[in-house]
């Protein structure tokens, strides 16, 4: 299937371009030819209609982190439309308020369901395809939606650390890496929350990891605010190397705690192994300086954004695109 790539012009087998106006008006402009030679529909030197390239599939790739990105994807799917082509496919690996998933408060609204999900259903997308979302809902919302999970990243971080090979190829299949018993005894893994630990025993079961799971909790006052994140680890646990695995990270506070819960453990013992948080969408609203002061490594990918040189002296990034 042929792309036209929002995200990386350069990767893109559709030739584009991208107008932008003085009223901030953005249009996506595509080169008819390069579309022709993308579907392989230039049967003859005149480049004629002899073949009509409406007849087979294009994906779209993009971010879709704002309604610049969304504008820019509708723009992209008119422009196809106008050249008659009929199968759109969109992937799009983290969806703009995924964790919008439900009304928060009285006047308020379910954002996925009642403003992004109807803009993208009215696209007609033969499929949309995101990467680990934070919630069923999109699932349940988006016409023809379809998830992949977090498996390739998980296997690259602990390939990263304790192979020291990490693989950033763009890819749609699963690495075939495989683990051995000596590597999968080395660490423990630990869910930020209950809602996390489904897809962690899933990820589990994938690298044959038999290790114990820890799901984390959060202590709150009368009024509701947060007292203290519960890491219920012990014994040996404190040996043993911990990857904290999740679905966003935002400003980072979450992990921030629960590494704090880690380190100063209460019951006495002290931890001697090493942290690593690896988070498929890596928004970092708040930077990377203090996180990266309790972590030994974090791991995301490129969904979101590129991080820029200086941050990736700090994290490691998988290429989806």
């Amino acid at each position: 299937m042929k792309t036209l790539n929002l995200a990386y012009p350069e990767r893109s087998d559709i030739k584009y371009t991208i107008q932008k106006f003085p009223d901030g008006q953005q249009n996506v402009v595509i080169e008819e030819v390069s579309l022709r030679r993308a579907s392989g529909t230039l049967p003859c030197k005149y480049e004629c209609d002899c073949i009509n390239p409406g007849n087979y599939p294009y994906q779209i790739k993009a971010r879709l982190n704002d309604f610049k990105d969304l504008e820019l994807i509708i723009c992209a799917v008119a422009s196809l439309r106008e050249l008659g082509i009929e199968e759109i496919h969109l992937y799009t690996p983290y969806i703009l308020g995924a964790r919008s998933d439900r009304k928060f408060e009285d006047g308020g609204n379910n954002y996925i369901k009642s403003v992004i999900a109807p803009i993208i259903n009215s696209l007609n997308f033969k499929t949309v395809t995101c990467i680990d979302p934070h919630s069923n809902v999109l699932e349940a919302c988006i016409k023809g939606f379809r998830k992949e999970s977090n498996l390739n990243l998980v296997k690259n971080a602990i390939n990263s650390i304790y192979m020291k090979v990490y693989d950033n190829k763009p890819r749609h299949s699963t690495i075939a890496w495989e683990f051995n018993n000596t590597i999968l005894n080395k660490f423990i893994l630990v869910s930020p929350d209950a809602g996390a630990s489904k897809k962690i025993y899933k990820i589990a079961e994938q690298i044959s990891y038999k290790g114990d799971i820890i799901t984390c909790s959060k202590e709150r006052d009368s009024e509701g605010k947060l007292t203290r994140t519960v890491v219920p680890i012990y014994g040996n646990h404190f040996e043993k190397d911990i990857i904290i695995i999740d679905d966003i990270c935002d400003g980072g506070a979450t992990f921030i705690n629960i590494a704090k819960e880690i380190k100063n453990s209460s019951d006495g013992s002290r931890f001697k192994g090493r942290l690593f948080l690896v988070v498929t969408h890596g928004i970092f609203s708040k930077g990377l300086t203090e996180l990266a002061q309790y972590f030994d490594g974090i791991y995301t990918t490129n969904s979101y954004k590129n991080c820029n040189q200086l941050e990736l002296l700090k994290v490691k990034q998988l290429n989806v695109f």
